[in-house]
C-alpha cells in the first residue's frame, strides 16, 4: 500500500509544471521568479521519481510515467533555456 501511495505521488507531480501555463505572465515582473520555482520542482520530482525507480526498485506504471514525463520537462528546460545562454 506505502509503495502503491509513494508511485501515485510521483504520477501526480507530472501535471504541477502544465498549471505554469495559467499563472506565468511574460510581462510580469515576477515571471522570472515563477519560471525558477517550476524549474526547481521539475528537478525535485525527477529526483524522487528516480530515487522510487533505483533505489526503492519500484518499477510499476506510475513510477515509470512520472520518471519518463519528468526526464522530458528537464529536457526540455536544458534545450530551450540553458543551452542557448550558454552558446
Amino acid at each position: 500500500m506505502k509503495n502503491k501511495i509513494l508511485s501515485i505521488i510521483s504520477l501526480i507531480t507530472i501535471f504541477i509544471p502544465i498549471t505554469m501555463l495559467f499563472v506565468w505572465k511574460p510581462t510580469s515582473s515576477s515571471a522570472t521568479v515563477i519560471a525558477i520555482g517550476y524549474c526547481i520542482f521539475i528537478a525535485v520530482s525527477f529526483c524522487y521519481a528516480l530515487f522510487l525507480f533505483t533505489k526503492m526498485h519500484l518499477r510499476d506504471i506510475y513510477t515509470k510515467i512520472g520518471l519518463g514525463v519528468n526526464a522530458l520537462y528537464l529536457i526540455g528546460i536544458l534545450a530551450l533555456v540553458v543551452l542557448p545562454r550558454l552558446i
